[in-house]
């Protein structure tokens, strides 16, 4: 993509896919925006043309900047320096199936703040779990994933915020040009080579983080003690139960006419 000067990662997080949108484009102005704090150690290393913003997408509201003084400055950065009318080039956004609640808002206010042939990505899981090399559903036959995807639904959150992406550009007004899906591995397997990396990463790193994860969701749906603990205990078995099993990640890349 050429000509980019101006673009932003939503849910920056760790900071890291910032860095590499920077990487790509140095000419442009790179704003990284999440709702807390980036690493330090990612801000040290970051290229001079990024600019890192603790605020919230679904703040942006031009008809009222300023609703709620304690986030006045953020707000104002988020709504009158990043998403302004026909301001931004390029907007990225991965894995924000967790922060979003109104995708139709979020959709929108990113295709508003693009310019003409402004381009927008977008990362993102379903929350279903399939057999390897299949689209055969294994998670409709449990417990815990059911009081998971209730919870989620419960607090606004969408169950496809990955192969939903393409209906709300389209609905924002974009043209959706590209739509890919791949395999997001839970655990590695032989019958799919290139998804090893990602299962070893979620073994790694993600799957520890899971008790608290289902601490939060299922607590919001009231399982405390033992039956959060038996809850918890069948979420990593089914998540382990064989090779393969996997989630839904689609990237999808929209234009704005």
């Amino acid at each position: 993509m050429n000509n980019v000067s101006k673009a932003v990662d939503v849910g920056c997080g760790t900071g890291v896919a910032t860095v590499q949108l920077a990487a790509m484009f140095p000419s442009a102005k790179v704003y990284g925006l999440d709702i807390s704090n980036v690493p330090d150690l990612t801000q040290q290393m970051a290229p001079k043309n990024v600019t890192w913003v603790v605020g919230d997408v679904l703040d942006v509201d031009n008809e009222r900047l300023d609703k709620d003084r304690d986030n006045a400055q953020s707000r104002s950065v988020v709504s009158t320096e990043i998403f302004t009318p026909g301001g931004l080039d390029y907007v990225f956004g991965r894995m924000l199936f967790l922060g979003i609640n109104n995708w139709t808002r979020y959709f929108s206010t990113a295709a508003r703040s693009l310019s003409s042939g402004g381009i927008m990505e977008h990362q993102d899981l379903d929350w279903k779990f399939y057999r390897v090399n299949t689209s055969e559903c294994l998670s409709d036959e449990w417990e815990w994933h059911r009081h998971v995807v209730s919870a989620a639904e419960t607090a606004g959150l969408s169950v496809h915020a990955g192969s939903a992406a393409a209906l709300h550009m389209q609905e924002a007004g974009l043209e959706v040009i590209s739509v890919q899906q791949f395999e997001f591995s839970f655990v590695p397997s032989s019958k799919t080579p290139d998804s090893q990396p990602m299962g070893r990463y979620v073994q790694g790193k993600l799957i520890p983080q899971y008790p608290e994860l289902l601490r939060k969701m299922l607590g919001a749906k009231g399982f405390v003690g033992e039956e959060l603990k038996r809850l918890t205990e069948n979420a990593l078995r089914d998540l382990a139960s064989e090779e393969g099993v996997h989630q839904k990640y689609t990237v999808t890349i929209g234009k704005k006419p």
